[in-house]
C-alpha cells in the first residue's frame, strides 16, 4: 500500500471516530482524577483521552460481566442444542441501548 493510501486511510479512520465522539460532564472522586492525571503524564496524553479509554474499557467489561440467566423458553436450536432465552438483565440492557441509540 502506498504511503498516501495509508495516510488517507488513517485520516478516514480518525474522521469516523471523531464523528462518534460526544462531550459530557462527569463527577469523579479526587483520588481517581489524580490517577488519571498520572496516566496522562506518563503516557504523554491528555486527561480526556485517558478518561475516554478507561471508561470505554470499563463499559466493555461491565457488559461482559452481566450474567446469563437461563430461562425456560427455547428460542432456537443450534447444531441440535436447545438455546434458552436469557431472563437476566442482558435482554433489557440490549433493548434500552437500542432504544436510546435510535432516539439520540
Amino acid at each position: 500500500m502506498s504511503t498516501f493510501a495509508t495516510l488517507l486511510n488513517q485520516w478516514e479512520t480518525r474522521s469516523r471516530a471523531a464523528q462518534e465522539r460526544v462531550e459530557t460532564t462527569l463527577t469523579l472522586y479526587r483520588h481517581d482524577l489524580v490517577k488519571i492525571k498520572a496516566f496522562a503524564e506518563i503516557y504523554g496524553l491528555d486527561e480526556q483521552t485517558i478518561t475516554e479509554g478507561l471508561l470505554h474499557a470499563a463499559i466493555h467489561e461491565a457488559e461482559s460481566a452481566i450474567p446469563y440467566i437461563k430461562g425456560e423458553q427455547v428460542i432456537r436450536t443450534e447444531e441440535g442444542d436447545e438455546i434458552f432465552a436469557d431472563v437476566g438483565k442482558t435482554p433489557a440492557y440490549v433493548e434500552a441501548e437500542q432504544r436510546i441509540h435510535t432516539t439520540d
